[in-house]
């Protein structure tokens, strides 16, 4: 990376063509392969981020929170996807840093809970990611979600035929 160049090339790696068992996005990872992907992560030079899904309260509150504390982000305001927003935007525009993976451990449980907090929670993070690296040519910095589950064995749509 390096310079402080507008619109800067900075290499983004193709974590599904490195790691074959992953599905496209959204990365809704079997917690039998939760090993080799971080191992695989930590070998591609991502920063891995591990949290867990809550189990109880308000579910998404929350679940920002725990994100917020594991990524290092200012307690004020935690909870909101507003301050989540913010912070995201330093993290995504932090220059010479390795990309991130945030792995959300327990995923399941939060789809168990509440079908739309769980869709509510995945669409944000995805978008509001995307959005931040769409709006600023300085937000370079990758940053992947895996959700980390039992997901039936089938959420890849291959069904039973992995590996």
């Amino acid at each position: 990376m390096g310079g402080d160049g507008v619109g800067e090339w900075v290499e983004w790696v193709d974590v599904v063509a490195r790691m074959p068992w992953l599905t496209t996005e959204p990365y809704l990872l079997e917690r039998r392969e939760l090993e080799a992907t971080l191992r695989g992560l930590e070998e591609l030079g991502f920063r891995v981020v591990r949290a867990d899904a809550p189990d109880g309260g308000d579910l998404e509150e929350a679940l920002l929170i725990e994100l917020s504390a594991r990524l290092g982000f200012s307690p004020l305001g935690a909870g909101s996807w507003a301050a989540f927003n913010d912070r995201l935007w330093d993290l995504l525009t932090a220059r010479d840093e390795p990309p991130v993976a945030v792995v959300i451990d327990g995923a399941d449980r939060l789809l168990r809970r509440s079908l739309h907090t769980f869709v509510r929670c995945v669409h944000n993070l995805l978008s509001l990611t995307e959005g931040v690296g769409l709006s600023d040519t300085q937000a370079q910095r990758q940053v992947e979600y895996f959700f980390v589950g039992e997901w039936g064995g089938d959420a890849d749509g291959r069904g039973d035929q992995r590996s």
